[in-house]
This record gives structure tokens, sequence and C-alpha cells, in this order.
């Protein structure tokens, strides 16, 4: 079954080095904001944005560290991940705990200060975007007050995991330069940025009963089989399905002895596999994944070789001295 992606369009992208924090603080598609220079030592600063019609994607490092105070665009949350964080992180008064995002809300001016070289990696996703995903995942109807009032705590490795995680996936958004990013590839990276920031709200729900969880399991199943070309979300899966995402991650685990992303990643790297084992005359390995929703090349070499324990490009090899071979005995 083929599933229709929203409509995502990049509007602006941004990646620079700065020596004046003023400069820096400027440069920032659509937010209203101010630094000033705490600390020894002379600035330097980077920052990194991708501006889409549904999200913004940053990431911004300073040394030897900032005080901020301005806001976001508006109606938008902002969640932000340090990477790194080598003095102390205040936000609106309180110190950022380890192992805690940076979370401000809509309608709350920013206000922060962080005493160090920081590498922080953000989003700022509007309000609509985010009651739709705790809906559909969580069974909840958005992010209210509870959220700010109570810390979001969780392993500081899984903060630095998701901090990265959406480096890499902005990273692969700018570097495609002025190159036109085809659409789903955008609409399938929203969704990761999302799910990478919105994943640490903890579940609430009951899962569905066993029997249940096994129907989910196989309609899930065709559901996958029959998106190959076209990685689609978590989100995507629960709302289709009609389940929260507790249930189904339970349904693919006993069902199939991983999670749904996982089930998904491996059909799909089956699938390119086949048409390199099978090439057409003038078949490449970009053509292959790329048709298989794969943009990340690099990334994608590296799944497939732990798939099949030998790179994308042996497969192919092999097999097109196979079509030669066969090819040479009937001439």
């Amino acid at each position: 079954m083929g599933i229709e992606p929203r409509h995502v369009e990049m509007l602006a992208s941004i990646e620079s080095r700065y020596s004046d924090f003023d400069l820096m603080a400027a440069s920032a598609v659509d937010w209203d904001q101010k630094y000033d220079h705490v600390g020894r030592g002379k600035f330097t600063g980077r920052l990194t944005q991708a501006v889409l019609n549904t999200l913004q994607l940053g990431r911004e490092s300073w040394s030897p560290g900032i005080m901020f105070r301005g806001s976001a665009p508006p109606r938008n949350w902002v969640i932000a991940f340090p990477i790194v964080a080598e003095g102390s992180v205040h936000v609106r008064g309180r110190e950022l705990a380890s192992g805690q995002p940076l979370l401000v809300g809509p309608c709350h001016d920013i206000a922060f200060t962080a005493n160090g070289r920081t590498d922080l990696a953000l989003a700022a996703i509007p309000v609509g975007q985010i009651e739709r995903w705790m809906q559909i995942r969580r069974g909840e109807p958005g992010l209210g007050r509870k959220y700010l009032d109570r810390p979001w705590k969780t392993a500081e490795r899984e903060i630095v995991r998701r901090g990265i995680a959406l480096a890499r996936l902005l990273k692969t958004l700018v570097d495609r330069g002025d190159d036109a990013v085809p659409e789903p590839v955008l609409a399938a990276i929203e969704d990761q940025v999302v799910d990478v920031v919105l994943g640490i709200v903890p579940s609430t729900e009951v899962a569905e009963p066993l029997h249940r969880r096994a129907r989910v399991a196989l309609r899930l199943r065709d559901m996958l089989l029959g998106s190959l070309d076209t990685p689609i979300s978590i989100s995507t899966m629960c709302e289709v399905l009609g389940v929260k995402e507790r249930t189904l991650f339970l349904a693919c685990v006993e069902a199939f002895g991983r999670s749904p992303r996982a089930l998904l990643l491996e059909l799909r790297l089956n699938a390119v596999r086949r048409v390199l084992a099978h090439p057409a005359n003038d078949q490449t390995v970009t053509a292959a994944a790329g048709s298989l929703g794969f943009w990340h090349f690099g990334e994608f070499a590296a799944d497939y070789k732990r798939q099949f324990a030998e790179l994308p490009s042996a497969t192919l090899s092999k097999a097109s001295g196979i079509n030669q071979a066969a090819a040479a005995k009937l001439h």
C-alpha cells in the first residue's frame, strides 16, 4: 500500500562560522535573539539551520559561553539536546540537570546561560504538529503545562544520542545545498526529527491483549511490504493501524523479534539487494538505493554490509559478472 506524504518543502538553510556573537545571533532565520559573551577568551561560534515549511532544525555551538535572551518562531515548542556542555546551563533561573533537554513552550521568552563551551542540537516544532503526534503516539491531547513544570529526565547518554541524531538529519538537509531535495525525502526527515525530539515523552498506554497484538503484527507486516519504496514513520504506522506506539512496538517484537523500525529497514535492504542481484545493464548502487528511499548513502552502505556481510557494490559486481559470463556463452 502506498502512503502519501504531507507537503514538505525546504525554505532556507544556513551553515556558517562566526567570531562575532552579535552577528551569529542575528543570523538565525525567524528568531529574535540577543547574545552576551560570558566567560574569558575569544568568541568562536557555529550556526547550522534548516528551515522547512513544517518545522526548523538547528545546531549551535559556541565558546567560551553566552547569555541568551529572545524568542523562537511564534507558536512553536523548542526542544534542544546538549551534545557538549562543558559548563553549567541555566534555563529560566534553574540549572539544567544532566540528562535533561532544554524545553521551552510556545509564547514563552527564552532565557538561558551556558557557562562554557556548548554544542546544542535543537528543533522548533509548531504546536499543531506536536498535538497531532501526541494524540497518535501517546493518546494525549498535547504537551501541557505539566511538561514544563516537571523535568524530562533521562540518561545523559540518551540526550547526547538524540542530539547527534538531530545533527545528522540536519547535515543531510544542508549538505544537499542548492540541489532540490525530493519531497518524500524531506517528509521522511521531518518525521524522523519529530520522532527523535518527542520520543522521550513517556507512554502511559495499556497495551492491547496478546491476540489483538498478533493481528496488529500481521497488518503491520503487510503495510511494510507494501511501502518499501517510501520509508514510513512510526507515526504513520500507528495512525493507519489505529494503535498507540507501545502496542505497535510490542506486537512487532512478539511476532518478528525486532522493532518496527528495524523490521522496515531490513525489508528495504532486502529489496535493494534483489535489485542489485538481478541488475539491468545500466544498474548502479546509487540508483538502486535511491529507488528504495535511501538518501544517505554512507549510512545505507554501512547498514547493507551489516545485513549481508558485503558492500552493495560487491553484490552488484558479482551479479554483473555472472550476467556478462552468461552473455559471452550465448555468443
